[in-house]
C-alpha cells in the first residue's frame, strides 16, 4: 500500500506542477495584464475559426468501443441514437479531437474536459448539505480554458433545439451563457485565493439568483434529492432472498452478478480503495463487509465500461452502496490506442479523476477513492446518495435559461481554482462572447453530420 500511496503523491504532484506555471507573473493584476497582451499573439477572433474536419466519426467511435464490453454496445448505441444531443453527450472524443486541431488560446488550466450542460447535478456534501456543481470528471485534465466553454455552449444549443426553443432566443441565450462565464471569472479574481477556495455551491444560495418560478423548480428538486439517501437506494436496487439475505436486483445485460474470480478481485481492490480514503471514512469502512456485487452500467459515454455496485453491510444491518467505476484514459488518449492491454495510462486514470474532482468541486463525496486491478483503474464513490439531475427536456425556456447561466457561473468558479485563470481573465473581453457563440453555432453542423454518419453506419450493420 505504501507503494500505491507514493504513486498517488507523484500523480498529484505532477498534476499540480502542470497546473502551476512558474513562468507566470506573481500578482493577479500582472497576470491579467499578461493575458491582455496575449490577444496580440492569438486574437480572440482566432478562437472562432474552424478548420475543415476530415475524420470519420464512426471510426473514432469504434476505437473507443473496442475497449468496452461488447454485449453492452447495442444498448449504448440506442442511447446515443436517441437524439443529436444524446449523441454529442456520449462522444466527447470527437469534439476533443476537433478542438486539438484548431487555434487555441494557449492559456491552460485544470478543466472538466466535458463541461456538458447535463454534467452538472445535485449531490450531498460531507455535512449532508445539498450542493449543485460539476459532477463528471472522466475527461478532466490541463487544457486551454475555452475548451470547456465551447462544450458547455454547444450543449446549450443542442438541448435547446431538442426542446424546440426559438432559434433567435437560443442565439441570445448562448451569447448570455458565455457572457455569464466571462463575468463570473472576472468577479472571481476580485476575491482572494482563500475566498475563491471557500466558495460554496450550496443550493439555497442559488435561489437568490433566480426568480420565483425557477426557485419553485429548484425547491422541488431539493426535496426529491434529499429523499434519495442510502435507504432509498437499498429499497430500489436490492431485494430479500428466500433466506432473508439482502441482494442486488439484476436486469441483464445492464445489471448482472459478476463471476466468482471477478468478485474476488474486486473485493481485494476494495481493501486497497479503503486505504485511499480519509481517515474517518477508512475507519467507518472497516466496520462493513461486502455482501453482494453486480456489474451495473450507467450513462451514455461511459455505458459499456466496467462499472460495478458493491453492497456493504455493517454489524447492525445498515448498508452502504458504493459505485466502482472504471477510469479510462481521457478519450483523446483512448482513441489513439488499439490494444486494451497496452493502456498503461489507465492505471493512473482513477487518481487523475479523483484529484480533479476534489479540486474543481466546491466540496466532494467523502467516500471518494481509487483502486487498481491489473491493468484497470477504478474510482469509487457513493451510489446515488442525494444525487439528482435536472431533466432539461421538461424546462420552460425561462427555466432552461436560468439553469444554463447557473452552470456557466459554476464553470467559471471551478476554473478560477487554477492560477492561470487570472491570465484568462485578462485575455477575455466582450468580443469573446460573440466569438464563442458563433463558433458553437457553426459547430452544430459538425455534430449533425457526425450523428448522421453514425446513424447510417448503425443501420448498415
Amino acid at each position: 500500500m505504501e507503494a500505491r500511496l507514493f504513486i498517488w503523491r507523484l500523480i498529484i504532484n505532477s498534476l499540480i506542477s502542470e497546473i502551476l506555471d512558474p513562468t507566470l507573473p506573481v500578482g493577479v493584476e500582472q497576470r491579467q495584464a499578461f493575458g491582455k497582451s496575449l490577444r496580440e499573439q492569438v486574437p480572440l477572433t482566432a478562437l472562432g475559426h474552424r478548420p475543415v474536419i476530415t475524420r470519420s466519426a464512426p471510426r473514432f467511435i469504434a476505437r473507443i468501443e473496442s475497449h468496452l464490453i461488447p454485449e453492452l454496445l447495442p444498448l449504448r448505441h440506442e442511447r446515443m441514437l436517441a437524439s443529436p444531443a444524446a449523441f454529442f453527450r456520449g462522444t466527447a472524443e470527437l469534439m476533443a479531437y476537433d478542438l486539438r486541431h484548431e487555434v487555441n488560446s494557449g492559456i491552460t488550466l485544470l478543466s472538466s474536459g466535458d463541461a456538458h450542460l447535463q454534467n452538472f447535478g445535485f449531490y450531498a456534501s460531507p455535512e449532508r448539505q445539498l450542493l449543485f456543481d460539476l459532477n463528471d470528471f472522466d475527461e478532466a485534465g490541463v487544457m486551454p480554458f475555452e475548451y470547456d466553454v465551447k462544450r458547455l455552449a454547444t450543449s446549450v444549443y443542442l438541448l435547446g433545439a431538442q426542446s424546440h426553443f426559438d432559434a433567435d432566443q437560443m442565439d441570445e441565450l448562448v451569447l448570455q451563457v458565455v457572457r455569464t462565464y466571462r463575468k463570473s471569472l472576472k468577479a472571481s479574481f476580485k476575491q482572494s485565493q482563500l475566498e475563491r477556495f471557500y466558495t460554496t455551491s450550496e443550493v439555497h444560495g442559488l435561489l437568490g439568483a433566480v426568480d420565483a418560478q425557477e426557485a419553485g423548480l429548484i425547491e422541488k428538486i431539493i426535496h426529491k434529492a434529499q429523499s434519495r439517501d442510502q435507504a432509498s437506494v437499498i429499497k430500489k436496487y436490492t431485494q430479500r432472498t428466500a433466506s432473508g439475505q439482502l441482494r442486488f436486483k439484476v436486469d441483464p445485460p445492464r445489471s448482472i452478478h459478476v463471476e466468482a474470480d471477478t468478485e474476488v478481485s474486486l473485493m481485494q481492490g476494495l481493501l486497497d480503495y479503503r486505504e485511499t480514503t480519509r481517515a474517518d471514512v477508512n475507519l467507518l469502512l472497516h466496520q462493513y463487509h461486502v455482501t453482494d456485487m453486480i456489474r451495473h452500467s450507467v450513462g451514455i459515454g461511459s455505458f459499456g465500461t466496467h462499472c460495478y455496485l458493491a453492497l456493504l453491510t455493517g454489524p447492525n444491518g445498515s448498508s452502504i452502496v458504493l459505485q466502482l467505476k472504471e477510469a479510462l484514459p481521457d478519450r483523446h488518449v483512448l482513441s489513439l490506442q488499439s490494444d486494451p492491454a497496452s493502456l498503461s495510462a489507465e492505471t493512473q486514470a482513477g487518481q487523475r479523476i479523483i484529484a480533479a474532482t476534489q479540486i474543481l468541486q466546491k466540496a466532494s463525496d467523502p467516500f471518494l477513492g481509487w483502486m487498481t486491478i491489473g491493468e484497470r483503474s477504478f474510482y469509487v464513490r457513493q451510489f446515488r446518495d442525494m444525487k439528482e439531475s435536472i431533466n432539461v427536456a421538461k424546462l420552460t425556456f425561462d427555466q432552461f435559461k436560468a439553469y444554463s447561466e447557473v452552470c456557466a457561473h459554476l464553470l467559471a468558479k471551478a476554473h478560477a481554482q487554477s492560477p492561470q485563470a487570472a491570465v484568462a481573465c485578462g485575455y477575455v473581453n466582450k468580443d469573446f462572447d460573440r466569438t464563442i457563440q458563433q463558433w458553437c453555432l457553426g459547430y452544430l453542423h459538425q455534430v449533425i453530420d457526425d450523428f448522421a454518419a453514425f446513424a447510417a453506419e448503425f443501420e448498415e450493420n
